[in-house]
This record gives C-alpha cells, structure tokens and sequence, in this order.
C-alpha cells in the first residue's frame, strides 16, 4: 500500500515539474503579439503583430534634414565709386601740347571735344571753365548745370538746359586762346559740383566760375598752349 502512495506521489511531483517546465519555455518564447478570438468558421488562432515603424536607409537618397533657413536674397555689392581724385579730362591735344588753331580765334574758334572719367559720388551737376593762366582776368569759356551722368561734350556743342556764361569778350559761350604776343597756357577744366549752379543762364563769366569754384569738390584738367606773334 505505500508503494502506491508512493508512486502516486512521484507521479504527481513529476508531473507538476513537467508543467513548470513547459510554462517557462512558453513564457521565454513569447514575443509581445495578442491573439484575437478566432471566427466561427476558423479552428485556427491568428495572431496580430504589435504595430512598428520602420526606417529603410535607402541607397541614392539624401535623408539628412532640409535646411529651412533664410537664404539672403540682398542685392550683390555696387561698383566701387569713382574716387576725386582720380578724374581724367582728355581733349584733341596731348596736356601740356600746343591747342590747335582750328580752337583758337585764328581758325574756326569752336570749343573743342572734351571727354572726362564718370563723375564722382556725390556729384549734382557738371561744369566746364577755361582760363587763360597768364592772364586770370580773362574767362574764355563757362558751362555749369551738364548732367551729372555726363562723360564728354562734343566739339562746338551747348547741351540743352545749360547755364552758359560770358566770356571775356562779352559774348556767350566759349572764346579761344588769342594772346596779344608771345606763348600762353591755357587750363580747361571739369568740375563735379557738389550743389546746382544759382546764376542764371548769360551770367558774367568771372560770377559763374566763382560760382562753379565755390561749389567744386573734384575736378579734373587739361592744359594747352598756343602762341602769336602779335596783331
């Protein structure tokens, strides 16, 4: 009778160890999915897989971050100003040379083609003199109020809307080199005003080129020379 106990009892001891076996491996195989109640129709349980997100790195594709911040959209720099002192006046004589006759009150006496760098920042309006270096006194050419944009003033030419001063002679306008005898210099001059010229347009030359002076802040110039005999 106690070996029946007995083997009941191992039998029973066995058993239980067997079913906490099997609960562990059940358990160590368990990867996280429910299962749903089956259908009517179905004898077979289906299991749902938890819901994931999945990256794929994908070869040939940039999926760092897009860059969202402001571009500058500025416009690019300006061209460097022209500085004052570097303007150039150039006309049909070398500076320094001999003024052609054709300029002078032995030929045609027309004011000669003059040609200047761009004008420098700041400018409002353009002005032309001519002066007879040995002889002060005598204004041979004024010209103020030319359009600051201007680079050159064509032979015998009076831009519309200029003031055009006397010359020495009391005419308008401009007057070529005539020295009574002997070798005279001549200076022709640009000048960048920093304000607009106030004289009226047939103001004595001398008023108009002080006028001009007082309002230059960068000029350029072209000396000439020419000589006679006398009358």
């Amino acid at each position: 009778m106690r070996e029946r106990v007995a083997s009941s009892f191992t039998v029973r001891v066995a058993t239980l160890l067997l079913i906490s076996v099997l609960g562990g491996v059940a358990g160590c195989n368990n990867d996280g999915r429910e299962l749903r109640p089956p259908r009517p129709d179905q004898n077979a349980s289906v299991s749902v897989p938890s819901t994931s997100t999945t990256v794929l790195d994908t070869p040939g594709f940039d999926t760092s971050p897009i860059d969202t911040s402001p571009v500058d959209t500025s416009p690019f720099d300006s061209a460097a100003p022209v500085e004052a002192d570097a303007s150039v006046l150039t006309g049909p004589f070398a500076d320094g040379a001999a003024i052609d006759a054709r300029f002078t009150c032995d030929g045609d006496n027309v004011s000669p083609e003059l040609n200047w760098t761009p004008a420098p920042v700041g400018t409002i309006e353009i002005a032309i003199s001519m002066v007879d270096l040995d002889a002060p006194s005598f204004v041979h050419w004024t010209l103020a109020g030319l359009d600051p944009l201007a680079t050159s003033l064509g032979e015998a030419v009076v831009p519309e809307f200029a003031i055009v001063g006397l010359n020495g002679s009391g005419n308008p306008g401009y007057t070529g080199p005539c020295p009574p005898s002997g070798e005279h210099r001549y200076e022709i001059s640009v000048h960048f005003l920093a304000q607009q010229t106030e004289l009226a347009d047939g103001s004595p030359g001398t008023q108009l080129l002080a006028a001009i002076e007082g309002a230059t802040f960068a000029s350029a110039q072209l000396t000439g020379t020419y000589s006679r005999s006398g009358a």
